[in-house]
């Protein structure tokens, strides 16, 4: 058994401390330091903004997959501006330069598909010929039946049900603009949803990117990924990608003294490139001898992994199937363990783009691109990994967060570290929410609609999942949480994570709990001679504090005293029972009277000034104020007046006011004069 987290309930509203979150787990492990080349220029875009190119995709928009664009006009250099996209699964879907649109336009062959893919022709919306990360562990990647590829994008669309595209849900994202650079986390989803529904591959993996404008061409991408499932990826594409051949149909390969070499092949033909055997970039150019605008990349030449290699070539150099893609994949082989749970890899390259291939390699000699480029597995301690303190409101199914350091909430990790695991807050259809380190909380099938968002809240040194469990007490009372600890007179509603071993379950059990305080109004004022309680809808007895007795009979909300002395009020809501303190009480009107003429005297105590109140325009009345042994102190005519104010300098003591009207009885009221 654990020590319990004792927590305060924040207000509602209080996910506005998301972006703050975001900006710290979005932060790397690693940062280049090389410095922006050109300051104006770039937008980050967050509305949709159309590419006006072409897509083979029938069944969806380009709107769907949109989800940012960084733009950037270089005022001395057109062929450095550019038109970046990222798409909702953290992948660039669109890099438009002065060569005109790069990334594919995911044609597929109609004779590719089949009766039961929901999506038809458009059965890989966005999610194939993109920038991005693929994983792999080779030992489950079994064809025809159990194809094995994690998708940093999203799945396919193969089975009759999925009619919509899934995107690699997002869990975290960030915008900084002092340093120009949007950074985006994923989690990775298993692309072939057919093979799904015969073996029961899942994903452990997240996927982070940081897209950043560097300026005159040149963007930085910084990407990782970590590793909280139980499967070892050996077999990684960082990136997967290529482009148009419409637009970008030779490749260039550099050597290791930066002289380049036409390098154009069929996909699957081609050879395959050792990285170290080059000078670190390669790239495209709708040119022949590389003299039109072109995109290129800077990479590591060295990597930690076993190998580090990459494949090229067209892959529709067949007649039958036509399509507009030249493919590029740069391939790593971690070694056993390196990759598996609990590890992060890391990697950085560089896109550049230029009016030609002398152009461009004369940027990155200059800049010392590859010098700046990285290729490392490294996953810190937990010491290390700077805090995330969570204090969390729970209502109507749903969680609110404040974060604060305070010491006395919810301990989470801003980024992954050894051994470490997620925390998601969970979004059902129903709007319900969960908190859990298992993505598949709600079902085995990510895409099915039952899970409808998943937000990062940082890392945990076990797999973990949060019960919600919401108790009242009366105020004044002890309560006993799951974990055994006790809160004695508890007079405020609070919370308290309880960390249990739970049965069943693999890891820890953080129970919730929620005390809410029930508060009675005790209070009691008095309007002339009669005590009113304050509280509505409960059940009242008043009692006499000089007896030490209830007051047989009276249950009312009114209570009128008979005589003068000491009382209390004691109210019931059937759960909850309280008791006002005691009060003196003296009458102020004394005696019966056929027709009451003053209906108060405001306030009553008071420290000299009060009105009296007439109950209708009194008229010749005379209002005389006596001292306790009878003496006249303050005497008033009254002509046609509705009240009467007064504003003595009287000892504090006991006075007799009374009020005199021809015809009528006298009526005599107590005053008290306070300090």
């Amino acid at each position: 058994m654990k020590k319990g987290i004792a927590i305060l309930i924040m207000m509602a509203g209080l996910n506005l401390y998301g972006q703050y979150k975001d900006s710290l787990l979005n932060q790397y492990f690693f940062e280049s330091g090389l410095a922006i080349q050109d300051t104006t220029g770039f937008e980050m875009v967050d509305a949709y903004l159309p590419s006006n190119s072409y897509w083979a995709i029938d069944s969806f928009t380009e709107e769907t997959v949109f989800h940012r664009a960084m733009i950037y006009t270089d005022d001395t250099d057109s062929t450095a501006s550019y038109a970046l996209r990222i798409g909702k699964g953290g992948q660039i879907y669109s890099l438009i330069g002065a060569f005109g649109e790069s990334v594919p336009p995911q044609y597929r062959p109609t004779q590719w598909v089949q009766d039961s893919y929901g999506g038809g022709t458009s059965y890989a919306p966005w999610v194939d010929e993109v920038w991005q990360m693929v994983s792999v562990d080779g030992s489950l990647n079994n064809p025809p039946d159990s194809s094995y590829f994690i998708h940093q994008s999203g799945v396919y669309l193969k089975t009759p049900n999925q009619q919509e595209p899934f995107f690699s849900p997002i869990v975290g994202s960030y915008y900084n603009a002092d340093d120009r650079s949007f950074s985006i986390i994923n989690w990775g989803q298993q692309a072939h949803t057919e093979d799904l529904l015969n073996v029961d591959h899942q994903s452990g993996l997240l996927y982070y990117s940081k897209y950043k404008h560097i300026g005159h061409g040149v963007i930085e991408v910084d990407q990782m990924i970590y590793n909280f499932g139980t499967d070892n990826m050996n077999f990684i594409n960082v990136p997967w990608g290529g482009v148009r051949n419409s637009n970008l149909d030779h490749f260039f390969i550099s050597t290791p003294d930066h002289t380049y070499n036409l390098a154009d092949a069929v996909y699957g033909q081609g050879p395959v490139v050792q990285t170290a055997t080059t000078g670190g970039w390669m790239g495209w150019s709708d040119a022949l001898d590389g003299n039109s605008p072109v995109l290129f990349m800077v990479h590591p030449t060295t990597t930690v992994s076993n190998n580090n290699v990459f494949r090229y070539g067209s892959a529709g150099a067949n007649p039958s199937n036509p399509r507009d893609y030249n493919v590029f994949e740069m391939i790593r082989f971690p070694s056993a363990g390196q990759l598996d749970f609990g590890k992060c890899m890391s990697f950085r390259y560089y896109y550049v783009l230029a009016a030609n291939i002398e152009a461009v390699k004369t940027k990155i000699l200059d800049l010392e691109l590859n010098s700046f480029t990285m290729d490392a597995a490294f996953t810190p301690p937990a010491a290390e990994v700077g805090d995330l303190e969570y204090q969390f409101a729970y209502q109507m199914g749903q969680f609110d967060y404040a974060m604060e350091d305070l010491g006395t909430g919810l301990m989470l990790k801003q980024s992954p570290f050894e051994g470490s695991y997620p925390v998601f807050l969970i979004t059902a259809a129903d709007s319900m929410q969960y908190i859990s380190s298992d993505p598949y909380y709600l079902s085995s099938v990510a895409y099915d609609g039952h899970t409808v968002g998943l937000e990062l809240l940082g890392f945990y040194n076990n797999a973990m999942e949060l019960v919600v469990q919401n108790d009242t007490i009366c105020a004044g009372a002890s309560f006993t949480f799951p974990d055994g600890s006790m809160e004695v007179n508890i007079n405020q509603s609070l919370s308290h994570i309880s960390t249990l071993e739970a049965i069943g379950f693999a890891g820890d059990s953080l129970i919730l709990s929620n005390v809410d305080v029930i508060h009675l109004d005790t209070a009691v004022v008095q309007m002339q001679d009669t005590l009113i309680a304050q509280a509505e809808g409960v059940m009242y007895q008043w009692l006499d504090c000089d007896a030490g007795a209830a007051l047989s009979g009276d249950t009312l909300m009114h209570f009128v005293p008979s005589t003068s002395g000491t009382y209390a009020l004691e109210i019931s809501n059937g759960t909850c029972v309280d008791t006002s303190s005691c009060f003196s009480f003296i009458p102020t009107l004394i005696g019966p009277v056929d027709m009451q003429l003053l209906t108060s005297i405001s306030p009553n105590p008071s420290t000299g000034s009060f009105h009296l109140i007439f109950s209708d325009r009194l008229d010749k009345a005379i209002c005389t104020l006596y001292d306790a042994t009878g003496v006249v102190l303050e005497e008033r005519t009254v002509s046609n007046q509705a009240e009467v104010y007064f504003d003595l300098n009287l000892p504090p003591g006991l006075y007799i006011m009374t009020i005199h009207k021809q015809g009528c009885v006298e009526e005599r009221w107590r005053l008290i004069i306070e300090d």
